[in-house]
């Protein structure tokens, strides 16, 4: 139930504790693990030679959006901001671009990409999303970001819709304070929820929460703590069966303990912890993970409701690290594409 981040370009022992001991269930990768695909590849392919025997997959995953949220440098394609797509407004494009990063990341081992953005730019103020998101318009932001996360099931990596229930109109970034968006139940329900609900039509299977206070739905905590939010309306409501992620809990914006994180976090329905730098807080918040559930804090039944989840998720990575793709036509490939969706930032 944790995904972690972790220090180093190769293997250490540090690492590999966290793996065969503390048994996470995945890894996310930053600037810091990485020096060039070769020692990339190598690297995920050891991380996942040492998964425990029985054990499924990790997901290894990392953030590479376009534009300015990109983890992996060159040779890894530079590719513009995901407004272009909505500039273009092309059904094919956004495929193409889904397919193209999917496989950039398959050809180095990784599994699962926190794309695409399905917040809507509804507030030109937005310090943190802007460009970053497909469209203004809810309608288009949900058919083409269906397109990409199409592209990126085919090319065999698990997109991640983010940020439930919509980043798009807030006006502070929630990785410095805890942002809040006090839009009415309807405007939230024909804006911020349309792209969401078509994905989820459409089959993803993972979604990243917002450290985000809506008081339309619960006036007293963030989407990633709300029961409100991820079980009364993402779950009954919106009929969503797959993994609820945790945006990064080192932010800001999570203003609960590590003592209460845990606790807060799996009753009101997260599957997948992220912990995105420091790892004695990886280790702190699964003491307190196995200390909730000891006292009856955390129900058996709700951890292995995630577990299953997570398992059902997971069954689709078997065989995923020998199933080999070369990287470099692929990058000589995509610099076209590239190209192509540069020239939708021309005014």
């Amino acid at each position: 139930m944790i995904v972690s981040g972790f220090d180093g370009t190769s293997l250490n022992s540090q690492t590999e504790k966290l793996i065969t001991e503390q048994g996470i269930g995945g890894l996310i990768l930053f600037e810091r693990n990485y020096k060039n695909p070769k020692q990339l590849k190598k690297l995920t392919e050891d991380l996942q030679a040492i998964t425990p025997q029985h054990s499924p997959p990790l997901f290894i995953s990392v953030d590479q959006e376009g534009g300015r949220v990109l983890r992996l440098k060159e040779p890894f394609t530079k590719f513009p901001p995901m407004c272009c797509l909505g500039k273009a407004n092309s059904d094919d494009l956004a495929y193409r671009f889904g397919l193209a990063m999917g496989k950039e990341m398959k050809a180095v081992g990784i599994n699962m990409d926190y794309a695409p953005v399905l917040d809507v730019h509804s507030n030109p103020d937005n310090p943190i999303i802007g460009q970053r998101a497909i469209s203004s318009n809810p309608e288009k932001v949900a058919r083409l970001g269906c397109k990409i996360i199409q592209g990126f099931k085919d090319a065999r990596v698990f997109p991640v819709g983010k940020h439930f229930p919509g980043h798009g109109d807030t006006s502070q970034d929630s990785h410095l304070i805890l942002p809040q968006v006090d839009r009415r139940l309807e405007s939230l329900e024909q804006i911020e929820l349309i792209p969401f609900a078509k994905a989820f039509q459409e089959g993803l299977e993972v979604i990243m929460t917002a450290h985000v206070v809506y008081p339309a739905w619960d006036a007293n905590i963030a989407a990633t703590f709300s029961n409100t939010i991820l079980k009364s309306l993402l779950r009954n409501k919106m009929g969503f069966k797959g993994l609820v992620m945790s945006d990064d809990l080192e932010m800001q914006a999570v203003t609960q303990t590590a003592e209460e994180i845990p606790a807060l976090a799996v009753n009101a329905g997260v599957d997948l912890f992220l912990v995105c730098h420091d790892i004695s807080k990886v280790t702190k918040l699964q003491e307190n993970l196995i200390e909730g559930i000891e006292r009856g804090d955390i129900s058996h039944k709700t951890v292995d409701d995630s577990y299953q989840r997570i398992i059902k998720t997971k069954q689709k990575l078997v065989g995923f690290v020998n199933d080999e793709m070369i990287l470099e036509p692929i990058l000589e490939e995509n610099l076209k594409l590239a190209e192509e969706m540069r020239s939708y930032l021309i005014e």
